[in-house]
């Protein structure tokens, strides 16, 4: 009832809007609204997002957040990308003051904190490792940087030293979500992976590949994956379910691994018939592929869209492309492009309708980083299938 909680009962209350065809100006939309993000935290790295209404004893304050260390780590790659294609030289710069700040940060172990800046208990997290370590292997690939190196290093030597020998990680767990192993670790493996190859360490690119084979232990003949959400491993959410097919393309892409192809070609094929007409994808999923959600997690449709752009080339006859256009345009009908408040306009909320469950109320960035990537997957499959 309070007049500052206002917008956030109109944006629930807002219709989607038709999506424009024109791809980049969304795009360019949704890298300004990550740009304003990293301006509200004065440090470098990136808002955890805008929030319209905090929910109820919650530790979430109105307006931008604290800057978040792992999801500022792989925007780092989101904004290099993005000024290859339309020429922004703003962008490479704000991507090396992210990466300054979380090379800042890095902790004596080597790893980065979970949860954003003043959280507590302050201490490393292997998932937040692994994301904040592709934004320093890609600053390194991009800025030829030694200290960049160094620092992948370093994390990469932690993230071993957190693995188990079945590929799943044995410490290092967030203080943010249950501890255990989860398969969607995967998504970290890739970035041992990436690292490894960019930094010729065979460790690093067999640590990745024992995550990857941790998360094929844990896929179902479905391919539904157990042991793939932050709480909830009966229901997990598309996001955790887009990591873990996130990191086993990519490692297969990178290694030239079938069977991991072949295993995020199975989800896919039963994910393929789950969205409404209108490309509404329900947040959660149990083990039958049955919805356990009334609302969309935008960020897991933006995931599962990149992974069917980049998959396509390899499973042409499957649909996926179909599938990846289908999941974008139902969140590029949540983007609210001129909206009045800075802090909304051009960001991705977390769920649909805006008051759902997942990020209830509030922009995120990692929203809007995977919709920015989702869109150059899709131009860059278009270009690569004109005659």
């Amino acid at each position: 009832m309070r007049p500052r909680h206002w917008e956030a009962a109109r944006l629930a209350r807002a219709r989607r809007e038709s999506p424009i065809h024109d791809e980049l100006s969304r795009l360019a939309a949704t890298v300004e609204w990550l740009k304003r993000a990293q301006n509200a935290t004065r440090s470098g790295g990136v808002s955890r997002g805008y929030c319209a209404r905090p929910k109820v004893g919650s530790q979430l304050s109105f307006g931008w957040q604290p800057a978040y260390p792992e999801t500022s780590g792989y925007i780092v790659e989101t904004l290099l990308r993005y000024s290859q294609l339309c020429g922004d030289d703003d962008a490479v710069a704000r991507a090396r003051r992210i990466v300054d700040w979380e090379v800042s940060i890095q902790l004596p172990d080597g790893g980065t904190q979970g949860g954003v800046i003043g959280a507590k208990p302050l201490a490393s997290s292997t998932f937040v490792t692994g994301q904040v370590l592709f934004g320093l292997v890609r600053a390194y690939q991009h800025f030829g940087q030694d200290e960049y190196a160094v620092a992948s290093r370093r994390g990469a030597a932690f993230l071993l030293s957190c693995l188990g020998e079945d590929g799943g990680f044995v410490r290092g767990y967030s203080h943010f979500c249950a501890p255990g192993p989860k398969a969607y670790e995967v998504r970290t493996g890739w970035a041992m992976t990436l690292c490894g190859t960019v930094l010729e360490d065979a460790k690093a690119v067999a640590g990745g590949r024992g995550t990857a084979e941790f998360a094929l232990s844990c896929q179902a003949k479905n391919g539904w994956f157990g042991h793939n959400d932050l709480d909830h491993h009966d229901q997990p959410l598309t996001h955790t379910i887009g990591y873990t097919l996130e990191g086993l393309f990519e490692i297969g892409a990178l290694l030239g691994e079938k069977t991991y192809m072949e295993a995020v070609r199975r989800t896919l094929l039963s994910i393929r018939n789950l969205p409404r007409p209108d490309g509404f994808l329900a947040g959660r999923w149990t083990a039958d592929w049955r919805p356990a959600a009334e609302w969309c997690c935008l960020t897991g449709s933006c995931q599962i869209a990149c992974v069917c752009f980049r998959i396509h080339s390899y499973y042409p006859e499957a649909g996926f492309r179909e599938l990846g256009t289908k999941l974008l345009n139902f969140v590029a009908s949540t983007q609210k492009l001129h909206w009045p408040n800075p802090g909304l306009a051009g960001g991705i909320p977390g769920s649909y309708p805006f008051g759902g469950a997942y990020g209830p109320y509030t922009n995120l960035n990692w929203a809007a980083k995977f919709y920015a990537d989702a869109l150059m997957d899709q131009k860059n499959l278009e270009s690569k299938l004109k005659p």
